[in-house]
């Protein structure tokens, strides 16, 4: 029994806190499930492997039938393949990142071995070499000392920052670094497997303990190196961002100078007609005259969407501009005093609105576009759909109800266009997120947003 508790704890110790971490950088929205739900499955998965193992190797008559070592590989390999195709199925997200996470965990997974392997060896020489069972008294506490100093260090150093990284990064963007953070992360498992297996009997302090220390430091300055470049993106992100904004706020004044110049002309030819009117004493259609002037002069302007003053400016900026390409326009907007910046709201709006008009240009008819946003448990949730008579789909994202990341889909314009990406970093940016769909059936194109509006921290 005390072997059996034994190989159950000692394996258990080893694959829990990796089957842990591989899921930890990835927000709720990623999930298939609840986070709680996947992180009991995970448990349950781990407790099974190790109670079977532990069952096997006590049942086995290792004394008659040595090979407890090939047993564990075996047993651990098996865990591993396990694990690693619930993480790739309960995780909705780039396939890239998944993989570029999962050889960050197989990194302080392949370190712990090693460590522990080798501080048994200076802290229990006199171990004889024919134990039956890979966790024996030494082993076992060995790997819960190790997991206490090193665990936590992994989780703050490594995997907590690494939330705000794997947001940043883009995978068509960073193929090249990916692949060179996990050829090294091979080599340096081969390495420290090939150094632990033929310089077992060699002195620790003099060969093996620098060896390892620089091929440790050598892997974390790559994944350095790699997340520093995210962060670059990031920031380069962010002035493309302002230099939208500003556009924005151009291309609105430059509007609404035109369109000043052409009520100054269109207001002389009312005046014209009102006089031809008024010299031919038509004063009963003068007045209908008028009206309609009036009517069509404020219409604009006295529209009322919503009571927040940011968001009811740009969709009767934006509004305005697709009915006057004779695009048919439903709103339906409920919201007030927001915690989201004007700017945010400004580069959600106009991207999804900009968007949308320059899809319907394409439509030779049925042009529409329709506007909800409101207020859903805490919050700002947007959904602009409109008629769109096609799209560029990048197949190798997965999608979930249909609908897909902004990197699945391709723009049209030369070079690459950034209005979908600008929106889901705003999203992001606010704990949200943002998650697209184009129906080829309805020929409908459909933005869902989600920006929550308490905020803690926002970078």
């Amino acid at each position: 029994m005390i072997a059996y508790l034994q190989n159950a704890l000692g394996f258990l110790i080893q694959l829990f806190p990796c089957a842990l971490m591989i899921f930890l950088p990835f927000p709720q929205e990623a999930y298939r499930f609840k986070r709680r739900t996947v992180f009991t499955w995970m448990l349950a998965i781990s407790l099974m492997m190790a109670a079977v193992f532990a069952a096997v190797l006590c049942l086995r008559d290792l004394k008659k039938y040595p090979g407890h070592i090939l047993i564990s590989n075996l047993f651990m390999l098996a865990a591993i393949l396990l694990i690693l195709a619930a993480y790739v199925w309960l995780l909705r997200e780039s396939l890239i990142k998944k993989i570029l996470v999962f050889f960050i965990v197989l990194f302080y997974a392949v370190t712990e071995f090693v460590l522990v392997n080798m501080a048994h060896g200076i802290f229990f020489p006199g171990e004889p070499d024919t134990i039956l069972y890979p966790y024996t008294a030494s082993f076992l506490l060995l790997y819960f000392v190790t997991t206490v100093l090193l665990l936590p260090v992994m989780l703050a150093c490594v995997i907590y920052p690494l939330k705000g990284y794997i947001r940043e990064i883009e995978p068509g963007n960073m193929r090249r670094e990916f692949f060179i953070a996990m050829t090294s992360t091979l080599l340096y498992i081969i390495l420290a497997i090939y150094c632990e297996t033929f310089f077992a009997k060699m002195d620790f302090l003099d060969l093996y303990l620098p060896l390892l220390i620089f091929l440790t430091l050598n892997q974390l300055l790559i994944y350095w190196l790699i997340f520093r470049e995210a962060l670059r993106r990031r920031h380069d992100s962010e002035r493309r961002r302002a230099m939208e904004l500003q556009q924005l706020q151009y291309e609105k004044i430059v509007g609404d100078v035109e369109n000043t110049r052409r009520m100054r002309h269109d207001l002389r030819h009312h005046y014209n007609a009102l006089s031809d009117m008024l010299e031919k004493g038509q004063l009963n259609e003068m007045k209908a005259y008028l009206s309609k002037v009036i009517d069509t002069t404020v219409q604009r302007d006295s529209e009322v969407y919503c009571r927040n003053m940011t968001v009811n400016g740009l969709l009767q900026y934006y509004i305005g501009l697709a009915r006057d390409e004779n695009i048919r326009c439903e709103v339906c907007a409920e919201c007030a005093e927001l915690t989201i910046e004007p700017a945010d709201l400004t580069v959600v709006f106009g991207n999804a609105m900009e968007n949308a008009i320059h899809a319907c240009r394409k439509c030779p008819q049925n042009r529409w576009i329709s506007v909800q946003v409101g207020i859903i448990q805490g919050s700002l949730a947007i959904e602009i759909s409109n008629s769109c008579k096609g799209v560029r789909l990048n197949r190798r994202f997965q999608t979930m109800d249909g609908f897909s990341p902004a990197e699945a889909f391709l723009s049209d314009v030369p070079g690459g266009g950034y209005g979908l990406p600008s929106i889901a970093h705003t999203a992001q940016k606010y704990d949200g997120s943002a998650k697209f769909r184009y129906n080829a059936e309805k020929e409908m194109f459909t933005a869902r947003i989600r920006l929550n509006l308490i905020i803690k921290n926002i970078s």
